[in-house]
């Protein structure tokens, strides 16, 4: 259920998009980390990684908190690369999932995709979701021949706002009930909120990324 439509703006100057994207990937980010495409043989790393979060996840509304055995196959499951669109990616410190990012192409069309990341509690404020934001929306772009990337962020999460600017996202616009609380089951009795998108187009490049960031926490669907 989407209480209000997003106005999909042109995507600009560039190669076409391509309708079939091949969104696995597998990238080495330098000084030990890597960002590449999870699978369902990955449920354990969710689990452990999971271990000390008491909100949401990057692959969905629920659980809220650790995740069993069982949710990290479902989840990722839900979002396998085999079954087709939307996918997630692990981001990997040495072996250990310390984050996750996930595209979630626009179904109306090729050539535009949702990005949504999460970073472990203990490694926030790092600077890993800047990295890895940057190395994805790049590899999108240049890559997966994306030419529109868009995050979906609420009105009072300054953190992911400044993460947005420093990525090299754009404000577009302000989508009055366009994103789901999931604070109750059905989505008629839920709470609906404003949902601000920024989006990052081809022709732009995304800044470096540098300094300290912070992530942001739910709101990833």
């Amino acid at each position: 259920m989407v209480n209000a439509a997003i106005d999909d703006p042109d995507p600009g100057p560039g190669s076409d998009p391509d309708p079939d994207p091949d969104l696995d990937l597998d990238l080495d980010l330098a000084e030990g980390l890597r960002l590449r495409t999870l699978t369902p043989r990955d449920a354990r790393l969710l689990v452990e990684a999971t271990s000390g979060e008491n909100a949401t996840a990057l692959w969905g509304p629920h659980p809220r908190g650790p995740y069993a055995h069982r949710d990290a196959r479902a989840a990722l499951q839900a979002w396998d690369l085999a079954a087709g669109g939307q996918v997630s990616y692990g981001l990997l410190d040495r072996g250990t999932l310390v984050g996750a990012l996930g595209l979630m192409p626009d179904s109306d069309g090729p050539g535009s995709a949702e990005l949504a990341y999460w970073i472990r509690p203990e490694r926030r404020r790092q600077g890993l979701a800047l990295r890895g934001v940057t190395a994805l929306t790049t590899w999108a772009h240049d890559a997966a021949r994306l030419p529109r990337l868009w995050l979906e962020i609420r009105p009072d999460n300054t953190a992911s706002l400044r993460l947005a600017t420093r990525a090299g996202y754009r404000f577009e616009q302000r989508v009055p009930r366009h994103c789901r609380a999931w604070t109750a089951q059905g989505p008629g009795k839920d709470t609906w909120h404003d949902c601000l998108i920024w989006a990052h187009q081809a022709r732009q490049r995304p800044r470096r990324a540098s300094g300290r960031d912070a992530t942001v926490q739910g709101d990833t669907t």
